[in-house]
């Protein structure tokens, strides 16, 4: 692409106005470059692409620092004033006490002036996260990428997902564009081996069964939408109610088929899915594994590629299948004896220290970069025993990283959750919600701060919910109906943000192709660390389950005395709103059996948000997907040191 033209695409606000075309222009190049053997550069243009420059409008800094420079030039220093002074007002000066008491009030705002302005400056680092701004080399971009890769935590494993070009997305409306099929880019920015193979490496994913698994994706909110149409509360005979279920299993089973269609769709890489290994022994099993890997690619003139992926296989033997690693050396080289080699390598390693855990192992978070017109995929399904959070783009990542990067310890932001603000049901209309919700929040964290059943004024919300350490919404939507997004963008706030209602932290456009907006788009903004929320409608009953088995599990009670959450009778909660013990169901009578309580249930509450998304995606608590597999994570991995340490024996 000419220098010049991408600079023009690039400029200010240009990629803004013509809106769909740059990105389009972008995707195009990306492709051509990897078509034609240039993974360098097609990773430039595709990381290029999925950061539009009016993300920039959301931020607060540029703003701010406009307005001070524009205050700072009608300021003139008491040093400059007191120079133009003549004799005569010089002479006056010292007499004069209201001068006086005016040069030094001018003086003291001066200084105050200048320490706000170092702070704003010091801010505006932060927050200018387009690294790539002005870069029309691909090599500089990609080096400046590299550079800023080894700024972020070693520990965390960084996958930019980004979907291939298609004309019609400049002129089709946003149901189309989803289901509009095309090849799928994953480049691997940061991995186990990244700071000696610092270069990332791409994929390209495309066969003849992805116009299908983009229409199934495309269509399952609608398919969704159509099994709820009918009230349950209205169907009164069995037929009618089995009817019902029958639907709802039909979705179930659509939604497993199209999960694992989408796992099959990266086979045999799907592994790579997979972050470095939680435990020590297994990092030191994985650097010894690379050393076998090292001295094979070193034998046999293999490139540094085709090493990081062998190792990355090989980190994970556990989890391969035979096929699968003889499809995986098969890609990696066509000669024969290689082939051979390479396969009963891996294979020894799978069986070495095979204790069948396979991807049951611990691992540091994954960051998923997801092109926003792949974000309604459920990318948490190919791998649920691993931990994710999603962005938008590196460069929103590397925003929060370098904001919160003091209060990062082993790849997650520790956070400490000690009081909290919780907005329920607003609208008034969901009042067995309602209901469940205000008991458990009233046993669980009794000292947070409610509202209930009112609709909050936007500084009530601000002053009273979100200054807090965590804020919860359980209602219709994500609750932008009582807060103004841009205004959220105007502040900064440190609370984790839970949306509880559907669609939640879901991405929605206004008709014809724009770029495509999200709450979390706006909490992120505002400096938010992390934000739960759902990509697709659910029902209240079972959304109120997820909602406080993962806010029980991360957030400790006031009370450790207090039954676990697991221990509940969940049909007296739901249908009665009653907070009781399990029913004991065993013909064994015992007077002296004492209820299990918090504090002496051993490991109930988790530090690691993302571990407890991904126990919802593994189905522990609840059993369907549909009311599951919209649960992600959006911003930093954060832990909660309120529940559970992290320090470097934990690791």
């Amino acid at each position: 692409m000419d220098k010049e033209f991408l600079k023009f695409l690039v400029k200010d606000g240009i990629s803004t106005n013509i809106g769909p075309n740059t990105k389009e222009i972008l995707l195009q190049q990306a492709e051509s470059e990897y078509c034609n053997g240039n993974m360098i550069a097609s990773i430039f243009y595709q990381t290029y692409s999925l950061y539009q420059a009016s993300q920039e409008r959301y931020n607060q800094s540029s703003g701010k620092c406009n307005e001070n420079k524009s205050e700072r030039a009608n300021k003139a220093e008491v040093e400059t004033l007191m120079a133009e002074m003549n004799a005569k007002e010089i002479s006056e000066f010292s007499s004069n006490s209201l001068m006086q008491y005016v040069s030094k009030s001018l003086t003291k705002m001066s200084q105050k002036s200048k320490m706000k302005q170092a702070s704003l400056q010091s801010t505006n680092s932060v927050e200018s996260c387009n690294f790539l701004k002005d870069i029309t080399s691909p090599d500089e971009g990609i080096t400046k990428l590299i550079e800023i890769c080894q700024q972020l935590p070693e520990e965390w494993t960084i996958i930019q997902l980004c979907k291939g070009p298609r004309a019609e997305t400049t002129y089709s409306i946003f149901p189309k564009i989803h289901e509009s099929d095309a090849a799928i880019y994953m480049t691997l920015i940061k991995h186990g081996r990244s700071s000696e193979y610092s270069t990332p490496i791409c994929l390209r994913f495309s066969s003849a069964e992805q116009k299908k698994l983009y229409e199934s994706f495309g269509g399952i909110v609608s398919r969704f939408q159509q099994c709820v149409k009918i009230d349950p509360k209205e169907v009164n005979t069995t037929e009618a109610k089995r009817f019902y279920w029958s639907l709802l299993d039909e979705l179930n089973q659509f939604i497993a088929t199209t999960c694992t269609d989408l796992c099959n769709f990266f086979y045999p890489w799907n592994f790579l899915f997979t972050g470095i290994a939680f435990s020590k022994p297994k990092q030191i099993l994985s650097r010894q594994r690379w050393s076998k890997v090292d001295e094979f690619c070193d034998m046999y003139g293999w490139e540094s590629d085709a090493r990081v992926l062998l190792s990355l296989a090989a980190s994970n033997a556990e989890s391969l299948d035979l096929v699968q690693i003889e499809d995986i050396c098969s890609i990696l080289t066509t000669n024969s004896k290689h082939h051979a080699i390479a396969c009963d390598m891996l294979k020894k390693m799978q069986t070495e220290n095979d204790r069948g855990n396979g991807n049951k192992v611990q691992h540091f978070p994954c960051i998923l970069i997801v092109d926003e017109r792949l974000d309604h995929f459920f990318w948490e399904e190919i791998n649920v025993q691993q931990e994710f959070t999603r962005v938008n783009s590196i460069q929103c990542l590397y925003r929060l990283y370098n904001y919160y990067k003091s209060e990062i310890k082993h790849g997650y932001l520790c956070v400490n959750i000690t009081d909290g603000g919780c907005l329920l049901n607003p609208d008034k209309n969901l009042p067995k919600m309602e209901s469940r919700m205000v008991s458990f929040f009233e046993y669980w964290t009794p000292h947070w701060t409610m509202l209930v059943g009112q609709r909050p004024t936007q500084d009530e919300l601000f002053n009273k919910y979100l200054s807090r350490s965590c804020y919860v919404y359980a209602g219709h939507g994500s609750g932008l109906q009582y807060i103004n997004g841009r205004k959220i963008t105007k502040h900064q706030m440190h609370c984790v943000v839970f949306l509880f209602g559907c669609d939640s932290s879901r991405l929605h456009s206004s008709g014809l192709y724009s770029e495509l907006v999200g709450p979390h788009l706006y909490y992120q903004a505002a400096m938010c660390p992390a934000l739960v929320g759902t990509l697709m409608p659910g029902l209240d009953c079972n959304m109120d389950r997820i909602a406080t088995e993962i806010l029980s599990r991360w957030i400790v009670p006031k009370s450790t005395n207090v039954l676990p959450w697991n221990e509940i009778d969940e049909r007296a909660w739901i249908k009665e709103f009653i907070i009781k013990p399990k029913t004991c169901t065993t013909t064994t009578k015992s007077t002296t059996t004492i209820p299990p309580s918090v504090a002496t249930t051993p490991n109930y509450n988790v530090g690691s948000l993302c571990t407890i998304l991904a126990r919802v995606h593994q189905r522990v608590c609840e059993p369907k997907l549909y009311n599951t597999v919209p649960y992600v994570c959006r911003g930093l991995p954060v832990w909660n040191c309120n529940v559970e340490p992290l320090n470097t024996s934990t690791t």
